[in-house]
């Protein structure tokens, strides 16, 4: 069973998480600290499985307000494991269902985790596209 915990006392068990997380992802909008921030405000909720160890699976979810209506968005997940999307994704559901939302939502740079996410119901809605370009230097400005 997810349940939602304070983040102080954990941070150093889910830092290196987070950080793996952080290190691997083909965009950086946010920095670690903005995760414990979220948490220690409320705008985000540090989910651990019950009785489980944080250092072996953790997520943080916000709710977010967009056109479509109320979403819960996996900000970030992890687990050493396979496993962890396969045993709660139901539980999802239900705290998706017993807050409101519409649908959840989460971004990925991984084509496989899209694919995994299809199993439990998940569709790909977005696609980006990026060129990458060599910038040419400019003379410095007088």
């Amino acid at each position: 069973m997810l349940k939602a915990v304070d983040i102080r006392p954990i941070w150093q068990d889910i830092y290196p998480g987070v950080l793996s997380i952080w290190r691997e992802m083909p965009w950086r909008d946010w920095i670690p600290e903005d995760i414990y921030a979220a948490c220690l405000t409320g705008s985000a909720a540090l989910l651990v499985g019950e009785g489980i160890p944080p250092s072996e699976g953790f997520m943080v979810c916000r709710m977010d307000q967009n056109e479509t209506g109320k979403n819960l968005f996996i900000w970030i997940a992890w687990c050493p494991t396979d496993d962890g999307a396969a045993t709660i994704y139901k539980e999802l559901d239900e705290i998706a269902e017993t807050n409101g939302c519409t649908a959840i939502e989460f971004v990925t740079g991984e084509p496989k985790l899209v694919e995994f996410a299809k199993t439990f119901g998940y569709d790909n809605v977005m696609y980006e596209v990026r060129k990458k370009i060599t910038p040419i230097d400019q003379p410095p400005e007088e």
